[in-house]
């Protein structure tokens, strides 16, 4: 997996209980390490480029990030006012080779969506809402906004979850024996 190029990211982390994943954002072999702050709900990813590490996503807040599977894409959702219909939330999605940079939470996403729900003069939900739409900060239409994922070759049905059901988890004490295992198991190949 040659991931353990990672060990010095996890080894110098000081959060208090940090959750750590891998996820394959690009086309490579070696997977980007994810790392969630659970206390803060801030998110970093690294990834490896030419045998160095690099830090694609420092510590960004957000209730839930997500990837698009070699795609190098990732999503951030965001909910204010208990969210759903009766609240508001905002989907972002970075196409990582846009940003020479890490992405931070003061990065203007590639596109995004947001969702307000409207309320009457008696603060009553009306039953509707208003959708906006963006591409890197800039109000688009629905259909530009739809063709942005038809472009990209994605659906927002098709995100996964940094840390979904299906992706390994670890404690940093855990990722460190994975990591460990795995380097064993390799050299005995």
């Amino acid at each position: 997996m040659l991931a353990q190029v990672y060990v010095p990211v996890i080894t110098e982390n000081d959060i208090e209980s940090p959750r750590f994943s891998f996820i394959y954002l690009d086309e490579d072999n070696i997977p980007e390490l994810v790392v969630l702050d659970r206390a803060w709900d801030k998110y970093s990813i690294y990834t490896v480029k030419d045998g160095n590490i690099k830090c694609l996503v420092n510590s960004m807040t957000t209730v839930e990030m997500s990837y698009y599977e070699h795609k190098n894409i990732v999503s951030a959702f965001y909910r204010s006012n208990g969210g759903g219909d009766e609240g508001e939330y905002t989907s972002t999605y970075y196409q990582l080779n846009q940003y020479p940079m890490a992405l931070t939470d003061d990065t203007i996403p590639s596109f995004a969506f947001s969702y307000q729900a409207v309320y009457d003069e008696n603060g009553d939900w009306t039953g509707d809402g208003i959708s906006k739409y963006y591409k890197l900060g800039e109000e688009i239409d629905k259909a530009a906004y739809d063709r942005i994922f038809v472009d990209l070759d994605i659906s927002q049905m098709d995100d996964t979850s940094c840390f979904s059901e299906n992706i390994l988890s670890f404690t940093k004490e855990e990722i460190l024996v994975y990591l460990e295992t795995e380097a064993t198991t390799e050299a005995t190949s």
